[in-house]
């Protein structure tokens, strides 16, 4: 940990200049779900710009986890990889890799699936609180993968801080898993389109997450923000997973080969 803590340390360093070569352009931002009453959305402001411009400068400290990816022992030790076989690919631990360049979930030709294709799927072993999150991802070069990186709370929400579609489509969306019954709409969220794809270079995704606020940024931008008034009070864990999927475009017929992948995650407390 502390390896990888004075590596984020100096990364930050060059973050701000490569961040004006390579910030993302919000073309269109659709709100395409319901208001909630534990869930409305609201306008992005400048408290929510600077806010997140201090984290992301370091003024609130080290971070409470940070990670490369790039040590398999400590993939192992921080991380639970998932099987399921549920979605168009079967998710396999085996398709979690650490990399001298950071993590890749793999999509492979599945076997032992009831799918054809496997993909990749962690849980962090450690659980956080309102706090800024944010990950360094580039997509696979595919359409029909959905490129996730999530948070799911101890009382049931879930909050989609990017799921990312080839090429340029952002989904950022808050659940409440406490009312998956078919009688509510589960769902508060925003469908974003950005000039840049995704899958050509890294771009940062977080979120920062208040007793009464969620703020969705792409590169240090706030592009989309939904009060909460205080409806998710436990704690998180952090997910990161691939999947084929027809939510995510048309599936290739040879999908294999391609990889999601996360350079870099780090976490601050509120």
């Amino acid at each position: 940990m502390r390896r990888e803590l004075v590596w984020l340390q100096v990364a930050f360093l060059g973050l701000a200049a490569a961040d004006a070569s390579r910030a993302a352009s919000l073309q269109k931002l659709t709100w395409g779900n319901p208001d909630q009453p534990w869930g409305t959305r609201r306008p992005v402001t400048e408290a929510d710009r600077a806010a997140i411009a201090r984290y992301r400068a370091g003024q609130h400290g080290k971070p409470a986890f940070a990670t490369d990816f790039t040590a398999a022992a400590a993939l192992n030790s921080e991380w639970l990889t998932q099987s399921d076989d549920y979605l168009k690919s079967c998710r396999r631990p085996e398709n979690v890799v650490a990399t001298p360049a950071g993590l890749e979930l793999q999509t492979r030709n599945a076997t032992g699936c009831r799918a054809q294709w496997s993909t990749g799927f962690i849980i962090s072993r450690q659980h956080f609180g309102y706090g800024f999150f944010e990950a360094t991802i580039k997509t696979a070069d595919i359409e029909g993968l959905n490129n996730a990186f999530w948070l799911v709370t101890e009382d049931h929400f879930e909050i989609d801080v990017c799921e990312l579609h080839y090429p340029n489509i952002d989904r950022m969306t808050l659940h409440d898993n406490n009312k998956i019954d078919g009688k509510f709409p589960i769902a508060v969220g925003f469908d974003s389109r950005f000039a840049e794809n995704f899958a050509r270079d890294f771009h940062d995704f977080g979120v920062l997450w208040t007793a009464t606020d969620i703020v969705f940024e792409v590169d240090g931008e706030p592009v989309a923000a939904i009060r909460t008034s205080g409806s998710i009070k436990g704690a998180a864990d952090i997910r990161l997973s691939s999947a084929l999927m027809d939510y995510a475009g048309k599936i290739p017929a040879h999908p294999a080969g391609h990889a999601m992948s996360v350079r870099s995650l780090r976490v601050y407390p509120f």
